[in-house]
């Protein structure tokens, strides 16, 4: 797959991006029509060129996107429901489109999150991107994609309402992710898995448009979106989730905290968001 990527990058330059486009032309030569390559060598010859690093709001809009409604429950994709607190004020009102729908753009690499364009007069651009979270994110840790998403939607069969449904999908989900990686399960089950990982971890499209970010400190007990635990979550799927809201003695503390009490390392609960390169070289 990678020579054959490299391949059709090749082709696109040497190849495409060499044949003669009548939508361009010379503003010397009207009457000749010029390729990419020779429209490019023309306008670099006269403005010159600077390489600009992408931003996180340029990686964002180049995601695959998707103009719907934000109801009351959130926003549904493919049996997904995502779901926030950044979605109130919003919530069954028309966006300042011509046609009323919201922009959302969601990563297949990471379902676990999209983000919405929601407007912000204050900023400098008129709008901001809201991170909006799968409202089962808490029952399924490990990574997956939208390939592993179709295998469970293929495998599940439909007995009950649609939020119902949406939670067993989540939870046969997770099953096939804490059997994959032990190393059980079908040599199916194994493939999905396994891209699954590849995708998150070292895929291409991961490794250059996201970066795993460090790990919360323990004590804080934060989310990735910021919320403690004393805060209410979303849906009443708070109760299934692997991350224990009380220890056993009763006392309210952090999942971390009781398992270092145990003697049991803490469980890793990876932090990913869109990689900014603005933000990466003010840290070097």
């Amino acid at each position: 797959m990678a020579q054959l990527a490299e391949m059709f990058q090749e082709w696109i330059i040497c190849g495409w991006q060499e044949r003669e486009h009548d939508g361009l032309r010379h503003p010397m030569m009207p009457r000749c029509a010029l390729s990419p390559n020779e429209m490019w060598a023309a306008l670099v010859a006269v403005c010159g060129y600077v390489p600009v690093p992408l931003g996180r709001e340029d990686y964002i809009e180049l995601m695959p996107i998707k103009r719907q409604k934000i109801n009351d429950y959130g926003i549904r994709i493919d049996y997904r429901t995502y779901d926030h607190k950044v979605l109130n004020p919003v919530r069954g009102e028309r966006s300042p489109a011509a046609d009323g729908l919201w922009e959302i753009h969601y990563n297949p690499h990471a379902p676990g999150l999209v983000w919405v364009r929601l407007p912000k007069p204050d900023q400098p651009r008129g709008y901001e991107w809201e991170a909006v979270p799968w409202i089962h994110h808490t029952l399924v840790s490990a990574p997956f994609t939208d390939f592993t998403w179709q295998h469970i939607k293929r495998t599940v069969a439909r007995r009950a309402d649609r939020a119902q449904h949406e939670h067993d999908l989540a939870l046969a989900l997770r099953e096939l992710l804490e059997r994959a990686a032990a190393g059980h399960g079908t040599r199916r089950e194994k493939v999905v898995a396994a891209r699954a990982r590849t995708a998150a971890t070292g895929g291409a499209v991961w490794g250059i448009l996201y970066g795993q970010q460090p790990e919360a400190e323990a004590e804080e007990c934060e989310d990735i979106f910021g919320a403690s635990d004393d805060e209410e979550f979303l849906t009443d799927d708070s109760a299934l989730s692997i991350w224990p809201a009380e220890p056993p003695g009763g006392s309210p503390s952090c999942a971390a905290q009781e398992a270092q009490e145990a003697d049991v390392p803490a469980p890793r609960r990876p932090q990913v968001t869109v990689y900014d390169p603005f933000e990466e070289s003010l840290r070097w």
